[in-house]
């Protein structure tokens, strides 16, 4: 039998930094950054965020609260939303002939993800797919099992760039053709990896394929457009 019980803690800490400049008439420029910790005890009742202790089942005495033996600050760690580092650069200029330029630069530390043993290495019962249990320094020893989302994914980089043109036959009616490119120069991006450690000691006896990307962002992408306005 699955119990499930409604819970989760989240802290957040940031810094945000922002600069406005414009260099003439028809030119400006935008920078934001942005400095943050986010940490939560809990995603999701899923198989794939379950904690690696689920405790030992129901409180008689506390029906609606926390599993017997269930300590919530073993699970404290980095959310899945976690970015340390976060910088956006946006630009604007208007060439001769009316042709509006427009630029978008973003840049971002990877984002967390868990690390899991594919085992059930504490003897609970919940093998889960995979087993949240956590690999551990020491194989024999529970108290030396890794952090929660103590994983880390590469850095990203995209630019995407826009050109339009505005065009009124008549009155309020304007004719905009468009011509836009995501991910400019095809950077490639990877937003998951294989996260089963497996249960050797960590982190000097992996799976052969821990580690490995399995997922990447979109590649560069163009698109041509025609907006009209009336």
């Amino acid at each position: 039998m699955l119990q499930y019980t409604s819970f989760g803690e989240t802290w957040y800490r940031g810094l945000t930094l922002s600069l406005q400049r414009r260099l003439s008439a028809g030119t400006q420029v935008a920078a934001n950054y942005t400095l943050s910790k986010s940490e939560d005890n809990s995603t999701d009742f899923q198989s794939a965020f379950l904690p690696q202790n689920n405790g030992r089942g129901r409180d008689p005495l506390d029906p609606d609260g926390l599993p017997l033996g269930f300590d919530p600050d073993s699970e404290r760690g980095p959310s899945v939303q976690d970015q340390r580092h976060r910088l956006v650069v946006t630009g604007s200029s208007v060439l001769p002939g009316g042709v509006q330029l427009a630029t978008i630069v973003n840049v971002g530390s990877g984002h967390a993800y868990n690390i899991v043993a594919g085992r059930d290495l504490n003897g609970d019962g919940d093998g889960g797919s995979p087993s949240p249990d956590r690999p551990r320094r020491d194989p024999a020893d529970e108290a030396t099992s890794i952090g929660r989302n103590a994983g880390r994914l590469p850095s990203y980089a995209t630019v995407d760039l826009r050109a339009s043109w505005r065009w009124r036959p008549r009155g309020r009616v304007s004719v905009e053709p468009r011509f836009e490119v995501f991910n400019l120069f095809n950077r490639t991006n990877f937003i998951a990896a294989q996260n089963v450690f497996g249960p050797g000691a960590y982190p000097s006896n992996p799976l052969p394929t821990f580690g490995q990307f399995t997922q990447a962002g979109p590649p560069r992408q163009s698109q041509l457009a025609l907006a009209i306005g009336f």
